[in-house]
């Protein structure tokens, strides 16, 4: 399991445990806001970071030094 997957699974365990049915103070309910945003932007942010992991190895110095800003903004 990825980072990003890992991220994603813990949001939707905190937002099911923060959800605003069960939510009885306004923390609560914050709480359950962005953990909200945190699954938004993980589902959008999945795909940019797929491709850009496809494009990377293009932009590598050479076979042997396998770095570029691209890898960089991927970590």
């Amino acid at each position: 399991m990825d980072l990003l997957q890992s991220l994603q699974l813990l949001a939707s365990d905190n937002l099911s445990f923060f959800s605003p049915s069960r939510a009885t103070s306004g923390t609560s309910r914050r709480f359950a806001a962005a953990f909200s945003s945190l699954l938004l932007h993980g589902r959008r942010l999945g795909p940019a970071l797929a491709h850009l992991s496809q494009v990377a190895p293009k932009y590598d110095l050479d076979d042997a030094t396998p770095a570029n800003g691209y890898r960089s903004l991927i970590q």
